[in-house]
């Protein structure tokens, strides 16, 4: 990808907008920047087009109206696998490969990209270790040897692994439970401080949205953006909602 310069956003759509064969629009006219190194929430109720915002970003969606670019580059110009390659993705089903050991797993995308083994042994034995995994001990196991909190660690330490710029999240945290949820959010807060990635993350707890987010934007039925403000401004002046489309305010589990 192109590099970009201090005042060029990372993310950048305009005018972008999803509409199905049926006539339904899931993703209504939006126009945002996303600056580098901002965390940016996507918060809304089901529907809202949130999701597809963010699968738009790597091509998981196809727009049909507007531009989106990534570093300065139109995706749509840009292989889908390679731009893929290039984003780190991490969704609340963590989508870890079964029949893989945690290494192997965190080293799929470095792999896909020809790196060679020593190179990749060191990536992933750091990128363990940053999420606060034991690279002897974890590594050799497989998923279903780990609590769903370490999977969830573990589905961040792969889309980090070949250093892309952007991370889209797709609610990795919304199907851990409580206390775990609380431990990976602040672990998530520390990692970020250090790492400074571009993150578009997707959630319907405006709670989480606060705690995380540099930006909160907050969308409303038709995929229409409604507001984005700070955390402070959120919290401060809530978003407006209809009976039909609530914007939930505190933790809703799993739902969709």
């Amino acid at each position: 990808m192109e590099s970009t310069t201090a005042a060029d956003p990372m993310i950048s759509l305009r005018g972008v907008g999803k509409r199905y064969p049926d006539g339904t629009v899931a993703v209504a006219d939006l126009s945002l920047d996303v600056p580098a190194g901002e965390l940016l929430c996507l918060v809304g109720p089901s529907g809202c087009g949130k999701t597809t915002t963010m699968k738009m970003i790597n091509r998981l969606v196809e727009p049909t109206s507007g531009h989106i670019l990534v570093a300065g580059e139109d995706v749509a110009r840009t292989d889908p696998v390679r731009l893929r390659r290039r984003i780190g993705y991490v969704i609340q089903q963590i989508g870890l490969f079964p029949h893989l050991t945690v290494h192997a797993n965190v080293g799929t995308v470095p792999r896909m990209l020809g790196w060679d083994r020593a190179r990749i042994r060191a990536r992933v034995d750091a990128m363990l270790d940053l999420v606060g995994l034991d690279p002897a001990t974890m590594g050799r196991r497989y998923p279903h040897e780990l609590s769903g909190g370490q999977q969830q660690r573990v589905g961040v330490a792969r889309a980090l692994a070949a250093d892309p710029p952007v991370l889209l999240m797709d609610e990795p945290f919304s199907a851990i439970d409580p206390i775990a949820r609380d431990r990976l959010q602040a672990e998530f807060l520390r990692l970020q401080r250090e790492i400074r990635k571009t993150v578009v993350f997707v959630t319907h707890d405006l709670d989480e949205a606060i705690r995380l987010g540099d930006r909160i934007a907050v969308f409303r039925q038709g995929g229409h953006l409604e507001q984005i403000d700070p955390p402070a401004s959120s919290a401060a002046r809530p978003p407006t909602s209809s009976p039909a489309s609530p914007v939930p305010t505190g933790r809703c589990g799993g739902c969709r």
